[in-house]
C-alpha cells in the first residue's frame, strides 16, 4: 500500500494533507502510520460499519458498482475484467454534484472520444491548424479556467451535501452521546448469532461507558472496568443505557 500510494498518488499529484481510509489493517500498521507522518500526511479513518463517513469514497464506489453492474449480468465472478473500462466511463461522464467530469476537474479539458476520432470533431480538426503560439496561449488560457472550474465544482458539491444533510436531518434523529455516558452497543457483525442462543440471541450488548468522542459523531467505548476499545463506533449502532431500579438494591 505504501507503494502505491507513493507511485500512484505522491508522484503523479504531489502529497496530500489527508488521506481517508477504512479500519483495515493495512492502513492502521505501525509501518503506514510512519509512511504518513514522515510525509506530513494526516491519516482519518472512517468508523466500522458506518462507511458515511467516507462519504466521497463510498459516492464514487457506488457509482462505479453501478457500470461494473451492467456488464457483468452473464459473468459476475469476471467483474475484475470490466474494472478499467467501467473507470474510464465514470471519469468521462459529467455528475451531478459537481456539473462537471473528473476528467475536465483534473486536466482542464474535456477527453476525446473514440467517436471524435472516427468521424472527425471540430477540434480534432481544428487542433492539427494551431500554431505553437497558439497552443501555447490556449494552454495558459485552460489553466487560468481551470481554476474556476474547480472552485465552481467545490460550491456545487457543498451545496449538494447541505441539501442532503437538510433531509437526511428530517428523517433521521441522530443519537448524541457524552462521555461518561452509559451504552448499549449492537451486537456486530449485525444478524450474528450467539451459538448457545440461536434465534433467541441478544441484539444488543453491554453496558459500556463512553471514553471519548471521535469526530463524526463516533465514540471510544470503554468497559466498567475502564479497559478502552481500540477503535470507535459510530453513534448509530449504540443506545443509552438506563440502570434498573433493582441494581444496587
Amino acid at each position: 500500500m505504501i507503494e502505491f500510494v507513493k507511485n500512484h498518488i505522491v508522484y503523479r499529484f504531489g502529497i496530500p494533507q489527508t488521506i481517508t481510509t477504512d479500519q483495515g489493517t493495512i492502513f492502521t500498521s505501525g509501518e503506514f502510520g510512519e509512511f504518513a507522518a514522515d510525509m506530513g500526511i494526516k491519516l482519518l479513518n472512517s468508523s466500522p460499519y458506518y462507511a458515511q463517513a467516507n462519504g466521497q469514497a463510498e459516492s464514487s464506489n457506488k457509482g462505479i458498482i453501478k457500470l461494473i453492474k451492467r456488464k457483468i449480468e452473464e459473468q459476475p465472478k469476471k467483474w475484475h475484467t470490466s474494472l478499467a473500462e467501467s473507470l474510464w466511463a465514470y471519469r468521462m461522464a459529467c455528475h451531478g454534484a459537481t456539473k462537471i467530469s473528473p476528467y475536465q476537474l483534473v486536466y482542464g479539458h474535456e477527453a476525446v472520444l473514440p467517436w471524435e476520432l472516427r468521424t472527425g470533431s471540430r477540434r480534432i480538426s481544428l487542433q492539427d491548424q494551431l500554431t505553437a503560439d497558439d497552443y501555447s496561449f490556449l494552454m495558459k488560457d485552460e489553466l487560468d479556467d481551470s481554476a474556476g472550474q474547480r472552485l465552481r465544482a467545490l460550491i456545487s458539491i457543498e451545496e449538494s451535501k447541505k441539501r442532503v444533510a437538510r433531509w437526511y436531518d428530517k428523517q433521521v434523529k441522530v443519537k448524541k452521546f457524552s462521555q461518561g455516558d452509559l451504552v448499549w452497543k449492537l451486537v456486530l457483525p449485525i444478524g450474528s448469532k450467539d451459538s448457545k442462543f440461536g434465534k433467541w440471541s441478544p441484539t444488543w450488548e453491554g453496558p459500556y461507558r463512553i471514553g471519548r468522542c471521535a469526530p463524526g459523531n463516533a465514540y471510544i467505548l470503554e468497559t466498567i472496568e475502564g479497559e478502552e476499545f481500540t477503535r470507535p463506533l459510530n453513534g448509530r449502532y449504540l443506545k443509552r443505557y438506563y440502570p434498573s431500579i433493582w441494581v444496587g438494591a
